[in-house]
């Protein structure tokens, strides 16, 4: 019984890392918005933030806080097959990383981690020296 019981406390100790928390927006209190763990860093993001990403693995999807942080995980664990998307920073649509130019300028784009970097799906809206991913990844090495 008592076995029983501790596992069922470490169960509920866990639930709250293993389920995304929720909280209501600013704008409207009735709207719960989604509240992620990085998967790099380990702190709290929102998922609507115009500077959050994530990455897609099989069954599996991975948020990180900063756009940096995403490109640090692909570094760090060099995952294949994979598919990773972030925020468009002008309108707020998810893209893909393929499709978007990334500009890196801390103080125009201040972040999470302080990386800098803002995604854009419209080469356009760039201000500065667009990159691919890629370029991305390797300038910030």
């Amino acid at each position: 019984m008592r076995r029983r019981l501790l596992a069922v406390a470490a169960l509920l100790a866990a639930l709250p890392c293993l389920l995304p928390a929720w909280t209501a927006t600013a704008a409207d209190p009735g709207v719960p918005e989604l509240v992620v763990k990085c998967s790099e860093c380990g702190m709290s993001a929102k998922v609507a933030s115009r500077h959050t990403s994530r990455l897609v693995q099989g069954t599996s999807t991975l948020f990180f806080c900063d756009i940096g942080d995403l490109a640090a995980f692909i570094e760090r664990t060099h995952p294949k097959e994979f598919a990773a998307a972030v925020h468009d920073f002008t309108t707020g649509e998810w893209i893909d990383v393929d499709k978007a130019f990334f500009v890196i300028d801390k103080k125009t784009y201040p972040t999470p981690m302080g990386w800098g970097v803002a995604a854009f799906g419209d080469r356009a809206g760039v201000t500065g020296v667009p990159l691919d991913f890629e370029a991305l990844r390797k300038a910030l090495r």
